[in-house]
């Protein structure tokens, strides 16, 4: 996403998506996202409403090496900026009233089943945390 203006829209077209559904027989699809850093500040508020609504890990894999069983982040241009995450919807967030103001959803209103603004940090720990060591 290029474009702050757009990562409320995303984020509520994710919400819709992995609402539960008659015709649907899983409880909520598996989402894999691919996050590359471009401007950060911008960014943060979407991953901090999204980690409110869904749980997710980074993907990680290993060199098929005998000298070398080491898990790592999952980096497709080994720059240390493309993220690949692998979430799923909080179950109990279906009966979370998702507010229909962009502004309010990426301020976390509404979820964990309340009115006031709430951010989740998930996403600065992935950052903070160096998964390769």
């Amino acid at each position: 996403m290029y474009f702050p203006e757009l990562l409320a829209p995303l984020l509520r077209s994710l919400l819709h998506l992995t609402a539960p559904s008659a015709a649907l027989q899983v409880a909520s699809p598996q989402v894999v996202l691919s996050y590359k850093v471009r401007s950060l500040s911008k960014e943060t508020p979407f991953w901090s409403a999204f980690g409110l609504w869904f749980t997710f890990a980074p993907v990680l894999v290993r060199a098929r090496s005998e000298n070398d069983s080491t898990w790592r982040r999952f980096d497709a241009c080994g720059d240390g900026e493309v993220f690949l995450f692998v979430a799923r919807r909080r179950s109990e967030s279906f009966a979370w009233t998702v507010p229909e103001d962009d502004v309010a959803l990426l301020d976390g209103v509404g979820a964990r089943g309340t009115q006031e603004r709430k951010t989740d940090d998930g996403f600065e720990l992935f950052l903070l945390m160096n998964v390769d060591e």
